[in-house]
This record gives C-alpha cells, structure tokens and sequence, in this order.
C-alpha cells in the first residue's frame, strides 16, 4: 500500500530526510504552500503532511479538508498556528520537534547573562574607543559598574520545561541559587532538579536574572509587562528566548528607559525582523540577537529531519512519541493504528 506525503515547507536545499519513506512506497509531493487554498489544493489527499506547524494556517476548516490525513509532522516547538483541538476531533495527531534546541536555546540565554552580568558590550565598546578603564583609573568604571560575581547570585526561571530545565542545571554549575515559577511543574520535581519553587511575584522581587521560557498561549500572552518589571531588582537583568508575545513591547522599553531594571537579553520579539525605529535598538544596556537562539548545525539538522521519523512511526500505525495532542489518541487509534 503506498501513501501520500505532503511537504508544506519544502526549503531549498535543506535536507527533510525524505529518503526515509522508501521503504513505504510513499508518493512525497514538495512546495511552499502557504495559504489555505495552496495546502489544501496540493495536500487534501495526503496521509501525512510535514509543515510548519507555528506560522502556517492550519485551521479547522483546512483539516476539516483533508480527509486522508492521519497526522501533521510540524517543523519546531511552537505551534501557534495550529488548530489543535480541531485536530484532536477530526482524529488527526500533531507533532512538534520538542528536544532539538535545548542546548542551543538554554546556551544563549546562559550567554546573556554572562554578557550581561559582566558588562561585556560595555566593556567591549571602551576599549575600542581606547577609554581607560580599572587599569588605569578605578573612577573610569563609574559608567560600566556594577558588577557582581556570578556565584551566589539568584536566576529565576519563568517556566520550567525542558530548555527551562536545561538552564537551571547549567547555571547550578556556576553556583548560582536556581528558583522557577511553572504552575504545572510539581515542587518536589523542581527540588529534584536542584531548583527552588516560587510563586511568581516572589521571583520577581528576588531574582538577579530572569528567563523568560513559556509557549505562547492565551495564559502566557503579555504574561510580563510595567507591573511586573516594576517588581524586579533594579540591578536585575531580563532575559527573553521564549516566544515574543509573551512581554508588552512597551512595558519592557518604559522600564528600561525608567532604570526599572538593569538591561535585557532579547532573541524574540513580538514583531519580527524588527523595525528601523524599534526603540529596542537604541539602547545600550540591551542586547538583541533577531530569533537565532535556536539555531547551531547539530539542531538545524535535527530541526527538519525529525519530522519525517514522527510520519514514518504513524505511517506504520504507531501512536508518534512527538504528539502535542494526546486527547486524540482513542479516536486516532480507531482511526489509524495498526493500519498500513
């Protein structure tokens, strides 16, 4: 029996690992689809179809299209984009790429606040403008201090899933005290994980450094605003790796304009690339890295291969260990499992 794969975001020159369907005498079909008109004309007799799960439009009334479909392979974390539920009703299992970047990501959140914290950019900028600095005249620090020693010093970690958790025990390395806020994380799982529990107001008010590392949902949409940057340190440092609507654009340039807090680490943002006039980069106790947390050439590679193994265990009739909807699995089994 042979089946049909539906590439929706078939990238020049990057490798989806398609070769891997062979054995299935898989018909694979390749374009940048990106309406709902474009997926469902080239993809509503698919079995399967590999997209991007957090920008393309999967909305109901494209699944409600594609009847043959038994699962969405989505390219990332996220899936904002995705009618999950939907999915769920019609029987259909989504997959995300949920482990590719965890080093990736935690590693430069990590390096924003070791930047950060060490005033590197500061720093950088006067000796290239040839200032003298401690060697010279202690005085000369005035425009660059403080400086604290990273030991002993308080991250929190705004939640605690696997990138959030890979974070917390890089930093524990450093010896720093670790606490985090995630109301869906059990305090004695934190503890395992060497990490303090708090509610979120605590680890506002007593954090030096804070990760930001939520999805985007309707919970966590503009979770971090003026009232809670209000609440931090005023030597406390932001970070952001998560999802750009998470922070009120505004709320993080009035408290940075304010003295609020003392600088941020910016990969996400709400709009991106970001305008010409963003006030964001003007500042310069800010550092922005335009969405690249993500990317290294290990997880560029695992990012757009793995997608492919989630249609390969369905295709075979297995319940994919990727699948964002679990709800859907009695239905989807009814459906699909042990078929093919």
């Amino acid at each position: 029996m042979g089946f049909k794969v539906a590439n929706t975001l078939a990238l020049p020159g990057v490798d989806f690992g398609e070769e891997l369907l062979q054995p299935f005498n898989a018909e694979v079909v390749r374009g940048m689809w990106v309406t709902e008109e474009e997926i469902i004309a080239h993809a509503m007799d698919a079995d399967a179809i590999i997209g991007d799960v957090s920008h393309q439009p999967f909305t109901r009334p494209l699944l409600s299209e594609l009847k043959q479909c038994r699962v969405i392979a989505g390219i990332g974390i996220g899936y904002d984009t995705t009618d999950v539920q939907a999915a769920t009703d019609l029987g259909i299992v989504v997959t995300n790429v949920p482990d590719y970047c965890l080093d990736e990501v935690s590693g430069l959140a990590l390096t924003f606040m070791l930047a950060l914290g060490h005033r590197l950019f500061p720093v950088d900028r006067a000796v290239h403008e040839r200032r003298p600095l401690f060697t010279v005249d202690r005085k000369a620090l005035a425009d660059i201090a403080p400086i604290f020693r990273m030991r002993g010093q308080t991250l929190g970690i705004i939640g605690l899933g696997k990138i959030g958790t890979t974070l917390a025990l890089k930093t524990r390395g450093l010896g720093m005290r670790v606490i985090a806020y995630d109301p869906y994380v059990l305090g004695p799982v934190m503890q395992s994980r060497g990490v303090e529990q708090m509610d979120l107001e605590t680890l506002l008010a007593e954090s030096d450094f804070i990760s930001l590392h939520t999805p985007l949902t309707a919970e966590t949409r503009g979770m971090i605003g003026y009232d809670q940057f209000a609440r931090m340190k005023r030597t406390c440092y932001f970070i952001n790796t998560s999802r750009g609507g998470c922070v009120e654009q505004s709320g993080l340039v009035r408290a940075l304009r304010e003295g609020l807090i003392a600088g941020a680490g910016i990969d996400v943002t709400a709009d991106e690339p970001l305008s010409p006039d963003n006030p964001l980069l003007a500042m310069p106790n800010v550092i922005l890295t335009g969405h690249i947390a993500w990317y290294s050439v290990t997880s560029d590679m695992e990012l757009y291969r793995k997608p492919v193994t989630q249609v390969i265990e369905v295709l075979k009739g297995k319940w994919p260990v990727y699948a964002v909807n679990p709800e859907a699995r009695s239905r989807w089994v009814d459906r699909w499992g042990n078929k093919g």
